[in-house]
Formats: structure tokens, C-alpha cells, sequence
């Protein structure tokens, strides 16, 4: 008996689907609109496909119809049409449509089997590295993980966007027109009550501060920066809180100084306002005890995902956060914090950490908007801040390197008066906003409820507040 030959693998494709795809395109107007959409010429395994399907998405991009008469001359006139098959190959695409009532079935044929084929060249490319045996594992490991995760999340191909096809909606995030997406802007914003904030990013609830940043912003890189002991843990896990919590988003956190459960230990005192000591040593009363069951109750419903490795590298911290975004889909990110994370490279020397913090601020912009979500990282200052008269943090006290500065696009400095001085401003802080790369800069006051390591709205006292009725409920006990 003999041995049937190997099968020869080819790459992934139906040709069979790609012939619908087409066919429908130059038999139905709504089939052109959606494949033209869905659809890039790079998707099409077969050159001729691919030459046709090109032809036709320039007629859809300029607003002209497509026929088989049409793309004919068309491809005629690019000398193009004996390549194909001429225009016999054109009916024949058009009678095997058939139907084009399952246009976004055949459509999801094609793109599935464009996936399989980068996959796999993903894949030989991941292999011939690997087998090159790199020094640094991890660093072929990150790459081999961003190559895949840009095939999960279905990233163009191309090298840039017309702006063009942004305005047209063709490409534009929202995939609407430009002017009809500022259109539904208006009518939105003439529906909203005067105590909407009007911003676009997510809301921190902070108020002041989702004012002057205009939200957390996806693909922003945020600075909280302060010296030790100032809170900025306390007011970073604040607004990973408030979107979990209030707004109702997942949100991840990368604790490398901190453990899970020291976290929530905090988390609980804020959301229950029940005092840590209390909490720690089980000294409650009823009434404290129904607030801590009802915050735990509550926080059992939000997705809040904390990751407490320490020493952790830029390469594994964004490896892991890939994870978060494809497993919990994530909106939110804090990383407490940036000098405890190490660099992709072997070497630890002093003189190479100034560089090996520049590779990691840059990183973290990468990642911001690679997964297109919000940052926070929280970041260490110099003790030049200390020496300083007024203690007030600027941008050159920025540990290790000036690139944080360069590469993010916020950087925040907390102060807290009563940590050098118990008399002065007690129970306040201010969040300067020092760099703001798409809006205002300037001082945000808070409210800091230090036995709960909370930070609330500061709302002040108003000058022209009127005591007249206090003067007139008091003159009763006038002894005189």
C-alpha cells in the first residue's frame, strides 16, 4: 500500500468568497458601500482580486457608480484589464454573485482569512528570531506579543490616513462625516443642563480638574508626580475609584511598591469613610460596619483589576497590560510607579539610568496609545523640592530625566502645605497642573481627609456668604 504524498499548505484564503465579495460590488450599490468599508485591498489573497477591488473603492471613494462597463474601462485605461481576465472575468464575477444579501457574511470570510495569513507571518517572523537566540527573551517576547495584538485588534496596514477620508468619516474613529459628527456635538451639548461639565474624556469627579484637562483622555500619558508621603497613591487610586465605581468602567492598576490587599484595604476606607485604624484593628460600631458591607457590596459589581509584581520590566508591564485590555477591556490605567519600573535592557549601572528612564517614559506613550486608553503614572521628584523656599514642585524636579516631560501629555504636581508645616493650609492640597498638551494649565484645590487617605472636591467658603439671619437666631440668648 502506498504512502499518500504530504499535502502542500497554502496560505489561508477562499477564493470562492472573494469572488462573492467582488461580484456583489459591482451588482449592488449597498454591497459596494459595505465591502468598501470593511474591506482593504491587502485582505484579497488573489493579485487580480485585488487590482479589481482597488478599482472599485476608488469609484466608491469618489462618488461614482461601479459597474462591470464602467470598472472595465476603468482598468482599461490603467492598462490593467488583460491582467484580470478581461471583461469576460468581470461577468463572470457578477453572475457568481448571485445574491447580495449576505454581503457582510462574505465579507467576514475574506477578512478572517486575512487575519490567518498575517498570523502566520507573524508567526515566521516570531520563529526566525527566536531561532537567532536573542540575548534579552523578553524583549523578542514583547515584540512577538505587540505584532499579535495588533492582528487581535484589526490595525490597518497602511502607513498614514488621508485626512480626507477622516473628514469623510471613511477612516474617522466615529465613522461619521466630520461636520455631521459636529452636528450631533451641538445637538448633544443643547440638551445637556447647565451643571454638565461638558467634557469629552473620561470624568475623573474631580470637577475642577476634568474642567482644565477635559477628562482622561484615551491615549493620553498622565504625570502625578510628588515627593514621598505627599498622597499621590491616595489620589491616583482616588480616581481609579471614581471611574470604576461612579462612572461604572474597568480600570487596572499596576501597584509595584504596593500589595493587592494593601490597596483594597484603602479602597474600603475611602468608599466606606470608615477610618483605617478602625478598619485594621475591628473597632466598629454598627453603623460603621452596614457602611463598610454596603461599599463592599457595591465595589463587588465594578471591574477593578490590581497587579501587584513588583520589579517588574517596561516589556512584562505592557505584555500584562495587553492582557488586561484583551481579557477585562480596560479604560482606565494606574502605574504606581514609574522609577520602580526597569528597563528592557541587561545593564543597571547609574550612569545608564537616566537612559533607561527615557526608554521607559517613551514606552508607556506607546502604550497609551497603542491600547488607546488613559495613563496615570505616578512618578517620583528630586529633593531639590525640599531645599526650595515654598516647597513647590516644577517640571525640572522630575526624577532621573527631563524625557518624562517630553513624552507625556500631563504632568501633575501635588502639594500638601500641612506635611511641612501642621499650621498651614490643614486638611488642603493643590494639584498643579504644570503641562497640559492639549489645554490650560494651572493650581486645583482639594480637599484631603487624611484618616480615610481620601481626596475630595474643595468647596470654599463664600465671601459674600450672608450671617444675617445667624445674628438674628442668636440675639435669644443674649443675657442682656
Amino acid at each position: 500500500m502506498s504512502k499518500s504524498s504530504p499535502k502542500i499548505k497554502s496560505a489561508p484564503h477562499s477564493k470562492e468568497s472573494e469572488m462573492m465579495v467582488l461580484g456583489s460590488m459591482l451588482t449592488n450599490i449597498n454591497s459596494l458601500n459595505v465591502a468598501a468599508d470593511g474591506l482593504d485591498e491587502a485582505d484579497f489573497y488573489f493579485t487580480e482580486h485585488k487590482i479589481i477591488f482597488q478599482a472599485l473603492k476608488t469609484a466608491y471613494r469618489n462618488d461614482k457608480p461601479a459597474d462591470i462597463h464602467l470598472i472595465a474601462e476603468e482598468l482599461k485605461r490603467q492598462q490593467k484589464l488583460s491582467y484580470v481576465g478581461g471583461i469576460a472575468h468581470l461577468t463572470v464575477l457578477a453572475q457568481y454573485a448571485g445574491s447580495s444579501a449576505y454581503i457582510e457574511e462574505y465579507v467576514d470570510l475574506v477578512r478572517s482569512k486575512s487575519t490567518l495569513r498575517r498570523m502566520v507571518v507573524a508567526a515566521q517572523e516570531v520563529e526566525k528570531a527566536a531561532l537567532n537566540e536573542p540575548s534579552d527573551v523578553s524583549i523578542l517576547l514583547d515584540e512577538a506579543q505587540g505584532k499579535f495584538f495588533l492582528i487581535s485588534q484589526s490595525a490597518s496596514p497602511c502607513a498614514g490616513v488621508s485626512i480626507k477620508d477622516l473628514l469623510s468619516g471613511v477612516r474617522s474613529e466615529v465613522q461619521l462625516p466630520y461636520l455631521k459628527a459636529l452636528q450631533e456635538k451641538q445637538e448633544k451639548y443643547q440638551q445637556k443642563g447647565p451643571e454638565d461639565l461638558g467634557i469629552t474624556g473620561i470624568p475623573s469627579h474631580f470637577i475642577d480638574l476634568d474642567k482644565m484637562i477635559n477628562g482622561l483622555t484615551a491615549s493620553n500619558l498622565m504625570i502625578l508626580a510628588a515627593r514621598p508621603a505627599m498622597g499621590k497613591t491616595a489620589l491616583a487610586l482616588n480616581i481609579a475609584e471614581n471611574v470604576a465605581f461612579k462612572t461604572g468602567l474597568p480600570v487596572g492598576v499596576f501597584s509595584l511598591e504596593m500589595t493587592a490587599e494593601q490597596l483594597l484595604h484603602r479602597m474600603i476606607c475611602s468608599q466606606s469613610e470608615v477610618a483605617s485604624d478602625k478598619i485594621r484593628t475591628g473597632s466598629l460600631n454598627g453603623i460603621e460596619y452596614q457602611r463598610i458591607v454596603a461599599a463592599v457590596n457595591s465595589m463587588m459589581e465594578a471591574t477593578v483589576i490590581i497587579d501587584d509584581q513588583p520589579g517588574l520590566k517596561i516589556t512584562d508591564l505592557r505584555a500584562r497590560a495587553r492582557r488586561m485590555k484583551e481579557s477585562h477591556n480596560i479604560q482606565f490605567l494606574v502605574v504606581d510607579y514609574l522609577q520602580l519600573i526597569t528597563g528592557s535592557g541587561l545593564s543597571r549601572s547609574q550612569e545608564n539610568r537616566q537612559n533607561e528612564i527615557s526608554e521607559i517614559s517613551r514606552m508607556m506613550k506607546t502604550l497609551a496609545r497603542e491600547l488607546s486608553l488613559p495613563i496615570l503614572c505616578l512618578s517620583q521628584l528630586s529633593r531639590k523640592v525640599e531645599e526650595r523656599t515654598g516647597h513647590r514642585p516644577m517640571m525640572s524636579d522630575l526624577r532621573e530625566s527631563g524625557s518624562i516631560e517630553q513624552d507625556s501629555d500631563i504632568v501633575m504636581f501635588l502639594l500638601r502645605r500641612e506635611y511641612y508645616d501642621p499650621y498651614d493650609k490643614p486638611g488642603q492640597a493643590e494639584l498643579i497642573v504644570a503641562k497640559n498638551r492639549h489645554g490650560a494649565i494651572g493650581n486645583i484645590n482639594l480637599t484631603y481627609r487624611k484618616e480615610l487617605a481620601q481626596f475630595v472636591n474643595y468647596s470654599p467658603l463664600q465671601a459674600d456668604s450672608d450671617f444675617s439671619d445667624n445674628a438674628e437666631a442668636f440675639a435669644a440668648f443674649n443675657p442682656n
